[in-house]
């Protein structure tokens, strides 16, 4: 669990409560539509999903953005290159947090959809 709030502190906490809870919201409908395979459900999947990329892609640049402006005002202090590249690269570290989580919800999300996908050819091939 400490992992868990690690990268959760790291991407920032509101935007990457956003990427939990479209990601969990769509793996479950994903779930529920490779259990039952009903095409009216898929296009609620495809929605938390694309929710999910846009959040975890917007969740990226909000960390990018963050990162290059502390860099930034390094510069502004005097604080030298060498701090400034520090921040950049642990900051740039930070940065991947949300695509860590959202990717993940997505690589998840997609496979089930497979499955429910497979489910409904094998359903229209037997009839």
């Amino acid at each position: 669990m400490t992992g868990m709030w690690t990268l959760i502190r790291n991407g920032g906490v509101p935007p990457m409560l956003f990427i939990l809870v479209t990601g969990l919201v769509g793996l479950a409908a994903a779930f529920h539509f490779a259990l039952r395979a009903r095409r009216q459900s898929l296009g609620f999947v495809k929605g938390m999903a694309a929710a999910t990329l846009f959040g975890t892609l917007a969740a990226s640049c909000a960390d990018v953005g963050a990162t290059l402006y502390t860099a930034e005002k390094s510069f502004d202090k005097g604080e030298g290159v060498e701090r400034a590249l520090h921040l950049v690269v642990e900051g740039l570290a930070e940065s991947t947090s949300p695509g860590i989580l959202g990717f993940s919800f997505l690589a998840l999300s997609a496979m089930l959809v497979a499955v429910g996908r497979r489910r409904l050819d094998e359903r229209a091939g037997a009839a």
